[in-house]
């Protein structure tokens, strides 16, 4: 699948938030942990200097469900537009860990976050408390392989965004692994809105 998705920032308030997504389709609320990989004899899952990934190599535990994730991100200039997504479940959790360590693959990057989920036709909204980060809003919608509309996707996105009203809106140019990375490295120097 196609990944095509914005993320936000804003100055409202949780509560503010929560009150104006309840008006779409609850779907769940989960505690996410995401550990994020590379590989120290390759480059293609580190980061650029601007904290640029091209490739996404991912362990998530999302409830009860394990997720093992590659992305493979799509760029136009220095823009993320869209991801070819392939991810699968894992049984065991710890396992798969031990394997992918074993392997010889790093831990880049560790985030937590809260994430309360809802719907609207074709998108999945998230409201997403990440720990050492603060509130975000994700908004995406997942498009076939063949899929040629990942440019007129981001635009729609960012209309239904506009209609949600929210205060001081700011689309992010990097995902919340860049943004820890960020944080970790001490790179304010890095600009992280579109």
């Amino acid at each position: 699948m196609k990944e095509v998705e914005i993320l936000i920032t804003f100055d409202n308030t949780k509560e503010e938030v929560l009150n104006i997504l309840s008006s779409f389709e609850f779907i769940e609320e989960k505690e996410i942990l995401d550990i994020y990989y590379e590989d120290p004899k390759r480059d293609n899952l580190k980061p650029e200097p601007n904290l640029r990934i091209n490739e996404i190599f991912r362990l998530r535990k999302k409830g009860n469900q394990n997720l093992l994730t590659y992305k493979k991100n799509h760029f136009e200039k220095n823009r993320w537009i869209y991801s070819d997504e392939y991810e699968t479940t894992v049984a065991d959790y710890e396992k798969i860990k031990k394997i992918i360590e074993n392997l010889g693959f790093e831990i880049q990057i560790v985030v937590k976050n809260k994430r309360k989920i809802y719907r609207y036709k074709d998108y999945e909204i998230t409201l997403e408390e990440v720990e050492k980060l603060g509130l975000f809003i994700e908004v995406e919608r997942m498009l076939d392989m063949n899929s040629q509309n990942e440019k007129v996707t981001k635009n729609e996105i960012r209309e239904f965004i506009k209609s949600l009203n929210l205060k001081n809106v700011k689309e992010l140019d990097l995902g919340k692994n860049q943004l820890m990375l960020r944080k970790k490295l001490n790179r304010d120097d890095i600009d992280i809105y579109v």
